[in-house]
């Protein structure tokens, strides 16, 4: 019962509430270090890499709240776009897939070494304006798009389900 309170406040929060409103999901996933905290190419017109309007989007919110840009990177906006297209072809919306997986597992997966990986999705909006805005309506939601450590990006969109994952690379320390 606790878990579908959750699920329902950034749906308010975000969307006004009613019958048949876009949903933002409200178990954000935020991992670190290896520990779960829990709380696309798909754009017409766009290139391999995603929506170029989206990525004014997200670092004009960032540098709004005094953060620095992420830049987009190949990876990440694989990984968004097929956990975009796996909860669309098996009908599900969860930061979790079916087997058990969650964004720091899907992103490791693909080769991305994170020490630092956030995932925000939603569903039912058909903009980048649209889903920003209900992102940043949601507290959770916000501060992973706001989240000083992540440096990278990827979008992932397939019909109206949305998938944006932030994150940071690990790097090897240098020697003295």
């Amino acid at each position: 019962m606790y878990l579908r309170a959750l699920l329902a406040l950034p749906l308010l929060a975000a969307c006004g509430g009613g019958g048949g409103a876009p949903t933002v999901l409200g178990d954000v996933s935020v991992i670190e270090g290896g520990l779960s905290v829990d709380d696309g190419p798909g754009f017409p017109g766009a290139g391999p890499l995603g929506h170029d309007g989206f990525v004014l989007l997200l670092n004009d919110e960032r540098a709004q709240g005094g953060i620095r840009a992420v830049a987009q990177n190949a990876i990440l906006t694989s990984v968004a776009q097929d956990h975009a297209e796996d909860m669309i072809a098996r009908d599900y919306l969860s930061h979790t897939d079916p087997e058990g997986g969650r964004a720091g597992d899907r992103a490791r997966a693909a080769g991305y070494d994170w020490d630092f990986v956030a995932e925000n999705i939603a569903q039912g909006f058909a903009t980048d304006d649209a889903v920003m805005a209900a992102w940043m309506g949601s507290p959770s939601h916000r501060d992973n798009i706001l989240d000083p450590r992540a440096d990278e990006f990827g979008i992932g969109l397939e019909g109206s389900t949305w998938v944006l994952l932030l994150g940071h690379e690990y790097q090897e320390p240098t020697a003295p």
